[in-house]
């Protein structure tokens, strides 16, 4: 199968008609992140099969939006935004997809799909309110052997459906994004159910119920007959109708073997869904709770700057008010230190004897020194100065001693009181040294706070573009769909818990049959013994019933040995195409190894882009296998399948691809325009299409357009 082309027409970010052309080999599409490569992807989709992808929710029903959806994106969103801003109320949009393609029989077949707006009469465009969305159609148009012929709705789902089956979708058509859910190295199933939906080998699991289904047919055909042909020997009857219990017995486990395994496959495929959304959730809900504990942080602590200025404010009147009173409590304690000291300091004795006040008088009367007969007059002024001041000093002397004695009585009580506080200005300084520190501690802690809440508020606001972003690309809510998360783990532990349930009545059923079929294998043993003892009439289906047990046996063990000759073989080829990713690389690889009960050797040496890479060889691996087996060949469509590769590693993957199948179409960012590599891709034939996709902002050159003013413009450079 090949698909021609691809006709947008205002689909998401495709605006008006854009049509893409594709040719054998490898189709490469190159752009960069928002360019419109997602939503290309969506398009291939779409067209096909009613879904497109959302980040986060996987693949979502257009008819169902937004609940299946959850809210993140309303039906009228994944219409062109520019086409609808233009939109007149009573105007009507129109959207659609169309695939052109040939199978492998070189009939050529045309689906489109289509859904339509009216603008009602709102003031906002961009609302729910504004647009009447109306049902989508698909229609298929092919040729046959009586001419053109076109199919619509349910009956043109059917064709897409035969062209396209639907367990093979997600390995021809898948996102980078849900490589996990396709291949996981520590769950087994998911080999197997690969195994089951592209490969050869359900044609011989068929052949064996289709045998089984034969035998059960002929073993009750026996019953019947053998019962007619021996009505008279009843114990011949007795062990046919033991047999016949037996065998319904076993048919009724079988039944609900295949019942609860039905069962367990829809848990698994339930469980795995919402995994892959826990698993796609994980960006979203990371980003939201490093968002929400910035902003309790921020909370924390300008409920904490609260509480401390309302202490502050608290404190002020009574404590607080004393600060700056120290230079006045020390002046006060210098006072009261002077006091003390001059209190008990009796005054100096000043010439109060020798000679006496009487003697300095008689030397001014008798204007001579009675010791040494030196004048004291006029023209000796000196000494009379001399003997003037001690007289002067005599007197002061006394004076203070009179006012001291008389103080020393009058202030007992006075002295008394300065004795007890005379230790108040110690404490005092040392009860203000504390208020200080009290203070400064409190502004200290206020400064740090105020700096912790700086550097919060600047990763607040780098989170709030982050959270802007995801708004802008994914056009959803990352807190809304963060809060999915604990409905999800709620969901995932109801499922794992049904699921041990049913396993649970899975053994029990298993057990059953295994008592059952020895039970029935005693009776078979006891009936060939009486009809060889006794005249029991044989009947031809008997021969028959023993032709295809024997076929039975011969079909499971060819079942067998092919399952386990393919296992061998993807595991061959899936080296063969590993070898072809890695051979750049000069460190570790290892190498993929697949056990017989399908499951996948884990290699803890390996790094991210190594496990990827392994997951993608075996899918290719059994992609290839698939089309050399049965000869139905589809096109391989991948977005982003390299996101976690380095360019080399990119390069040696495309490299790989464009030998593998007879198409395919990859959508990547990691192809560097000019580069040795992008021109080793342009110059080789089996590369026969590069397209480079780009953003058309339509002549707006001055700021940041709005989501109406930018749509995607593919350039087709090979």
């Amino acid at each position: 199968m090949i698909i021609n082309s691809i006709t947008i027409n205002n689909f998401q970010s495709y605006y008006k008609d854009i049509t893409i052309e594709f040719g054998k080999g490898l189709n490469l599409i190159i752009g960069n992140g928002g360019k419109g490569k997602s939503k290309l992807f969506n398009a291939f989709y779409w067209v096909l099969f009613g879904d497109i992808y959302i980040t986060s929710e996987g693949w979502c029903s257009t008819k169902l939006l937004p609940r299946s959806a959850s809210g993140s994106l309303n039906r009228y969103e994944f219409i062109n935004k520019k086409i609808l801003s233009e939109a007149k109320v009573g105007e009507v949009v129109s959207c659609s997809v169309l695939l052109e393609l040939t199978d492998d029989n070189k009939n050529q077949f045309q689906i489109e799909r289509s859904v339509s707006a009216k603008r009602k009469d709102s003031d906002n465009w961009d609302e729910v309110a504004a647009w009447a969305v109306s049902e989508e159609s698909v229609k298929v148009t092919f040729e046959t052997r009586t001419g053109t012929k076109t199919v619509v709705d349910d009956i043109a789902e059917g064709k897409i459906a035969e062209l396209f089956p639907e367990g093979i979708r997600g390995y021809i058509w898948f996102q980078g994004e849900s490589l996990d859910t396709l291949i996981d190295f520590r769950k087994k199933e998911n080999l197997k159910d690969a195994v089951n939906h592209i490969s050869y080998y359900p044609y011989y699991e068929k052949l064996s119920e289709i045998i089984s289904l034969a035998k059960r047919k002929i073993e009750k055909a026996e019953s019947t007959h053998l019962k007619e042909a021996n009505r008279q020997n009843q114990e011949a009857k007795a062990l046919i109708s033991r047999r016949d219990y037996l065998r319904s017995c076993i048919d009724n486990e079988e039944a609900n073997k295949k019942r609860i395994e039905g069962i367990i496959d829809q848990i698994k495929i339930a469980l795995a869904d919402d995994e892959g959304k826990i698993s796609g959730l994980a960006g979203f809900t990371g980003l939201v709770k490093e968002y929400d504990d910035c902003e309790k942080a921020i909370a924390d602590i300008n409920n904490e700057l609260t509480n401390l200025d309302n202490r502050q404010r608290a404190l002020l009147p009574s404590l607080w008010i004393l600060r700056g009173t120290n230079s006045m409590i020390r002046k006060c304690k210098s006072i009261i230190k002077s006091h003390v000291e001059e209190e008990y300091t009796a005054p100096e004795k000043k010439y109060l004897d020798n000679p006496s006040r009487a003697k300095l008088e008689e030397i001014l009367k008798n204007k001579v020194c009675y010791v040494c007969g030196s004048p004291v007059d006029e023209e000796h002024h000196e000494a009379v100065e001399y003997i003037t001041n001690r007289l002067r000093l005599q007197e002061e002397y006394l004076r203070e001693m009179e006012e001291y004695t008389s103080n020393l009585e009058q202030s007992k009580q006075f002295n008394m009181f300065v004795g007890k506080i005379q230790d108040y200005p110690d404490s005092l300084l040392v009860s203000l040294g504390q208020i200080d520190k009290q203070y400064g501690d409190l502004e200290d802690r206020i400064e740090v706070l105020l700096s912790k809440r700086k550097k919060l508020q600047g990763k607040k606001r780098e989170l709030d573009d982050k959270m802007e972003d995801v708004k802008r690309r994914y056009n959803i809510d990352p807190r809304r769909e963060a809060a999915q998360t604990s409905v999800l783990n709620s969901n995932i532990r109801a499922s794992r818990t049904n699921l041990e349930k049913q396993q649970g009545l899975l053994r029990a059923c298993v057990a059953s049959i295994a008592e059952n079929k020895s039970k029935l294998e005693v009776a078979e043993k006891e009936y060939a013994k009486v009809a060889s003892a006794s005249n029991v009439t044989s009947v031809p289906e008997t021969e028959w019933k023993h032709i295809s047990t024997f076929l039975e046996a011969i079909c499971a063990s060819v079942q067998e040995k092919a399952r386990i000759e393919l296992l061998h073989k993807i595991e061959e080829r899936s080296n063969e195409f590993y070898e072809k990713f890695t051979e750049h690389d000069r460190g570790y690889k290892g190498m993929v190894e697949i056990d017989d009960d399908y499951s996948i050797k884990f290699d803890a040496g390996l790094n991210t882009s190594h496990e990827d890479r392994k997951k993608m060889s075996i899918i290719n691996a059994l992609l290839s296998l698939n089309q050399e087996a049965i000869g139905t060949y589809y096109p391989f469509i991948s977005d982003a399948p390299t996101s976690s590769f380095d360019p080399d590693t990119t390069h040696k993957y495309l490299m790989g691809i464009k030998d593998i199948f007879g198409q395919s179409i990859i959508m990547t960012k990691d192809v560097v325009i000019d580069s040795d590599n992008y021109k080793e891709l342009f110059n080789e034939k089996k590369v026969s299409r590069i397209f480079l996709l780009t953003s058309n902002t339509f002549g707006k050159t001055e700021g940041e357009p709005q989501i109406n003013e930018v749509a995607t413009h593919v350039e087709r450079l090979k």
